[in-house]
């Protein structure tokens, strides 16, 4: 199996089965979205291989991912949330070694939103975060 490269549009298809694939996002996430705008854009700053800053949105609602895209121009999307962070905070997030909500707290990400929400959604988060390290990846400055 082709693992793909994450960051890229590939990798985002990839999340975005794993997303509708996992009874846990569906289950935690019914919520999620319902009533407010629940989607997500991930800021990745360069460092460690990634050259250029590089903008992921995550369409969620209702337990549901309805886009996963690499976007050129941020300004294209109006998420509800924003997590700031470089590839090398990101990275082991995505590997499952890290916990994205801890790297919240401790101020290893930025986020713009309501941290209320995140908090009270705690077990969707998780679950989101949980799903990436459900599929191979791979990752630059590691070839």
């Amino acid at each position: 199996m082709d693992m793909a490269l994450y960051p890229s549009q590939e990798w985002c298809d990839e999340w975005k089965n794993a997303l509708n694939n996992d009874p846990a996002v569906a289950e935690t996430g019914r919520n999620w979205g319902v009533d407010f705008n629940g989607h997500w854009m991930f800021q990745v700053e360069p460092g460690e291989g990634l050259e250029e800053t590089v903008y992921i949105y995550l369409e969620t609602q209702g337990g549901k991912c309805t886009e996963a895209l690499i976007l050129k121009d941020p300004a294209e999307k109006q998420p509800g949330f924003i997590a700031v962070g470089t590839y090398g905070a990101f990275k082991p997030v995505v590997k499952g070694e890290k916990d994205f909500i801890e790297g919240v707290v401790k101020g290893v990400f930025k986020l713009k939103g309501d941290m209320s929400k995140i908090m009270r959604n705690a077990k969707f988060i998780r679950a989101v975060a949980n799903s990436i390290s459900s599929f191979p990846s791979e990752y630059l400055g590691e070839q």
